[in-house]
């Protein structure tokens, strides 16, 4: 990691890293430790100290689980990810009609925004990092990525395999919204409006349903 700590010599173990259930609960709190240095003080103040007190963890035991800062980045990455389809999970319905799937995905989306504010400037800085960073541009492309895909499959959930004309759809209107929501973002966290971007979430809800219809009947997809 690039720290002024230099990184401790593996422990000796048999098994990989986080293979015992020890393992998988120390891996856990690491990543939980990383996400809440990263929440309260941005990449700047994200050392290798830092996350292991916050973790409760040695040194030598953080640097046993992840040997550089892009790989701990990515896990920390990975859980996101997994904490928001758990919160769209519980949070919405998934209606039939793929129009009204994305109204209800892009209301969800925005009410999860406003409950973790500094998960989403986490986020942020994480992108920023992974492209300042030479040889971390990886990071940045692995992160939208998996938005687009996460996205793009909850289009057509519960249309069974995607065919590669709803692949591509759904590719573009998970791209469509990640714009708008970025710029949603940014604009309410800088402005403190909730009652512009407010409007500015009905303008996208409206944009992506038409969009879906315009690329499905372009498609010769029939709505239903």
């Amino acid at each position: 990691m690039d720290d002024n700590d230099q990184p401790a010599p593996p422990l000796p173990s048999t098994r990989t890293p986080g293979a015992t259930r020890k393992g998988v609960e120390t891996r856990a709190r690491i990543i939980r430790g990383a996400l809440e240095a990263l929440e309260s003080g941005g990449m700047e103040t994200l050392t290798t100290r830092k996350i292991a007190a916050s973790a409760g963890v040695k040194l030598a035991t953080l640097h046993y689980y992840f040997d550089s800062k892009e790989n701990l980045l990515l896990a920390v990455l990975e859980d996101l990810i997994a904490d928001m389809a758990e919160a769209y999970r519980q949070d919405m319905s998934m209606p039939s009609d793929p129009e009204e799937r994305i109204e209800a995905l892009i209301r969800s989306m925005w009410r999860y925004v406003q409950r973790t504010r500094n998960k989403q400037l986490a986020q942020t800085e994480l992108t920023l990092y992974a492209l300042r960073t030479q040889g971390a541009e990886w990071l940045a492309a692995r992160q939208y990525n998996a938005y687009i895909d996460f996205y793009c499959r909850l289009v057509f959930h519960g249309m069974g395999e995607l065919t590669e004309e709803q692949r591509k759809i759904g590719t573009a209107i998970a791209r469509f919204m990640l714009i708008g929501i970025d710029g949603l973002i940014l604009q309410n966290f800088a402005l403190h409006n909730n009652g512009d971007t407010n409007e500015g979430v009905e303008t996208l809800v409206i944009a992506t349903r038409d969009l879906l219809h315009r690329l499905r009947s372009e498609a010769g997809i029939q709505p239903g």
